[in-house]
């Protein structure tokens, strides 16, 4: 039996960074950041609907989406962990889900932890079913978060070692997978540092409206919906006119007739 050790290393790899954003989140930094993602979420899924939602290596703790209209959820992880739930274990870049079987995934910063975030948005695209929703959210590189990451890039310690993508790539990839963005903004208005009453102070930088910005905010949220492909029917006589080369070629019958004549 053979073992692809290169998959294999890959995998742990994406597991140990996971788990180190997990830990992060647990810090003051990380705790405020949570409760604005979750409210951010709290307030877009209302508006999705379907039967089953998937939630991709959350980085959070407590992910109970009470918000969510939506009967059953279920969350994956890379590993196990004693101080979270967990319904499916599996590989972020391959799903042990169904094709065209989910009506909404949710993928928080799952995209910054894996080495091909083109095949977790392959994976989505192949797993949701036509007008299924996908919810991202990202760390934004185009901010004080971003120069933070670039001054700490020797750093292992998440989420400065991730790699940041902006919201403007995440619609362009997207839209060539057939996604539509309905909606994006930016979240969390304060500088990424960890000392409390420093960002109690820094309360002021939130935005008093939806619409967050781009240099202060630490993080984004982007929905957008499956693009469903119709299918136009081709008329049976339309199809019988058509022909393979497109000048007509007389056909050895048409040549005797004109010898004939």
């Amino acid at each position: 039996m053979g073992y692809d050790f290169a998959v294999m290393n890959t995998a742990s790899s994406v597991s140990q960074r996971a788990l180190s954003l997990r830990r992060w989140y647990r810090r003051p930094l990380g705790r405020l950041l949570v409760d604005v993602e979750l409210s951010a979420l709290a307030d877009q899924l209302p508006n999705i609907f379907g039967y089953h939602l998937l939630v991709v290596d959350p980085p959070w703790d407590d992910c109970t989406l009470s918000a969510s209209r939506i009967p059953h959820h279920v969350v994956q992880r890379t590993q196990s962990d004693p101080l979270t739930d967990a319904g499916l274990i599996g590989d972020s870049e391959s799903w042990p889900v169904m094709t065209d079987t989910v009506d909404a995934i949710i993928l928080p910063h799952t995209l910054e932890m894996t080495p091909d975030p083109h095949q977790v948005l392959r994976e989505a695209d192949r797993s949701l079913i036509p007008d299924g929703h996908l919810v991202i959210l990202g760390f934004n590189p185009r901010s004080f978060w971003g120069v933070r990451r670039v001054l700490s890039r020797r750093s292992r310690g998440m989420p400065w070692a991730a790699r940041f993508h902006s919201m403007h790539r995440i619609k362009d990839w997207l839209s060539l997978l057939g996604f539509d963005t309905l909606e994006s903004r930016f979240l969390f208005h304060r500088l990424p540092v960890q000392n409390t009453r420093l960002l109690e102070k820094l309360q002021f930088l939130e935005p008093r409206t939806a619409h967050g910005r781009m240099l202060l905010a630490g993080s984004y949220i982007l929905v957008a919906r499956k693009r469903t492909v119709i299918m136009t029917a081709i008329k049976a006589g339309h199809a019988a006119s058509r022909q393979l080369f497109p000048v007509g070629i007389p056909s050895s019958s048409q040549r005797n007739l004109r010898r004939a004549g």
